[in-house]
């Protein structure tokens, strides 16, 4: 009970140190959301710092981990599992999996939802996949260790390591009572953002999009230029499993199958909205499948919501994963970093995407006990033959 009493002042002490430490970077007042607080109103704060300084038992408490600890327990207070803090190291990490394209780790992406570490989507063909990993599981535990409390950033130290090390998570899935173990070998994840086949006698281009990173577009557009040369009947976009990526990459992806009109609508906490239109292409306007699955988040959700609403292709599948929220990274002094939700995205008309995702126009299941891929089959059968195995939904 004492150790517990400790942990929740420790845990107060920090929180409150966030606001003191943050408040000396910004004016003199703060507004919006913080009622217009006067700095003279935060004296208690300064106090309870000096009393930490000055008479905490531990003469040697490194003041610059409590900054760090303070900021974690601010963001953690937005309530918000998309916004967080990246230490150096993490930081750097995360430059890294935009650019350079590979890192050492299980393969898969995560979040925090109602306080439960969970799974967004395994990426394809990586020690996770390979395991049996599938969204929406719930890592209860990592290493026999609970991740009751855990914030983002430190699963995802404990999920990333070398090559070649193991790691066992504890599983709770949907329809399953008890939980189980499963076991997996960390390996280099190498992120392939664009993967593309003929399908069908060459009558089908297929496109696999992985990832949004700064590669994807240009990838796109170089299978795209290929494919140009061939005479198809229609194109696959398979965004299943896609957990997102870069805004920008996301609005050059869609402008490759939009003309014209707008790709995504974006309102912060002011009440105005911004548009972000399509750059346009020249390749001939093939009939298009998008392939969407509860895998499916963020980036890959105004892809196949801008396609959608401008009537440029069918979305096929299952309802995408829901997440609407767009993030801004703000680098800080000490070459850390926070990443913060700054607003919230539309469709082209309108349609809320958060905590809702996007409605496949035809609904097809693709059941675990089935070998073959019913939603690739169905759209193949889509393009050639002009109808889907299921009914369209109303």
């Amino acid at each position: 009970m004492i150790k517990k009493s400790i942990k929740i002042s420790l845990k107060l002490i920090i929180v409150v140190l966030s606001v003191f430490f943050l408040v000396h970077l910004t004016s003199d007042t703060i507004g919006g959301g913080l009622n217009n607080i006067n700095l003279d109103d935060l004296s208690s704060l300064k106090e309870v710092f000096n009393f930490i300084k000055n008479d905490y038992i531990n003469k040697d408490v490194d003041l610059a981990r409590l900054v760090r600890g303070a900021i974690k327990g601010m963001l953690q207070e937005l309530d918000d599992p998309y916004s967080r803090y990246l230490d150096q190291v993490s930081f750097q990490r995360e430059q890294e999996n935009i650019f350079r394209g590979y890192f050492d780790g299980l393969g898969i992406h995560v979040t925090i939802v109602e306080g439960q570490l969970t799974v967004i989507s395994p990426i394809e063909d990586t020690p996770a996949y390979l395991a049996g990993i599938k969204t929406n599981d719930k890592i209860v535990k990592i290493d026999g260790e609970s991740t009751s409390g855990i914030t983002l950033d430190e699963a995802v130290n404990l999920l990333r390591g070398e090559k070649g090390t193991p790691v066992v998570l504890t599983i709770k899935r949907e329809n399953i009572e008890s939980t189980f173990e499963i076991a997996i070998t960390r390996d280099t994840i190498v992120v392939e953002a664009v993967k593309e086949k003929l399908l069908e006698d060459n009558q089908v281009g297929y496109i696999r999009i992985s990832t949004f990173n700064a590669n994807a577009g240009p990838e796109l557009k170089q299978v795209l230029n290929n494919f140009s040369k061939i005479p198809l009947e229609g194109i696959i976009l398979d965004l299943r499993n896609n957990p997102g990526g870069l805004l920008e990459s996301s609005i050059e992806i869609a402008s490759q199958f939009i003309k014209k009109g707008d790709i995504v609508r974006i309102k912060g906490r002011s009440s105005l909205t911004r548009a972000y239109y399509t750059y346009g292409n020249s390749y001939p306007d093939w009939p298009l499948v998008v392939l969407i699955n509860k895998g499916s988040a963020s980036a890959s959700e105004i892809v196949a919501g801008a396609i959608q609403d401008s009537g440029n292709g069918i979305i096929l599948g299952e309802p995408s994963f829901g997440k609407g929220l767009v993030q801004q990274v703000y680098p800080l002094s000490d070459n850390s970093a926070i990443i913060l939700s700054t607003s919230e995205y539309y469709t082209p008309k309108g349609r809320v995407i958060n905590n809702i995702g996007i409605e496949p126009d035809i609904l097809v299941a693709n059941e675990v006990d089935f070998e073959e891929d019913r939603q690739l089959e169905a759209a193949i059968n889509h393009l050639l033959k002009g109808k889907a195995t299921t009914a369209q939904r109303d």
